[in-house]
């Protein structure tokens, strides 16, 4: 969802089903990223995750889902900007 601005077509070609899917190709692709990094070892490295999207479906449902399936942590970034938002 977050290409709207540069496609405003997205708002009536998109449907729940393909914000879903979005949600489902992300994790499969976060976990093949957390896989990649811990390869070398437990510690592997830091991966940054990050969206243009406000869908619950593309970040918090993400997150909350690789949390579950994973050994990793989230990080505080030390970056004070935004306010705290809606998830439901």
């Amino acid at each position: 969802l977050g290409v709207i601005s540069r496609d405003p077509s997205v708002k009536v070609q998109r449907t729940i089903k393909d914000v879903l899917r979005c949600g489902v190709l992300q994790k499969e692709l976060l976990l093949n990223a957390i896989d990649a990094l811990s390869y070398k070892g437990k510690d592997g490295g830091i991966m940054v995750y990050s969206t243009c999207s406000v869908s619950v479906a593309e970040n918090e449902d993400v997150v909350n889902y690789i949390l579950k399936k994973r050994d990793v942590k989230l990080l505080d970034a030390g970056l004070d900007f935004g306010k705290p938002g809606f998830t439901r």
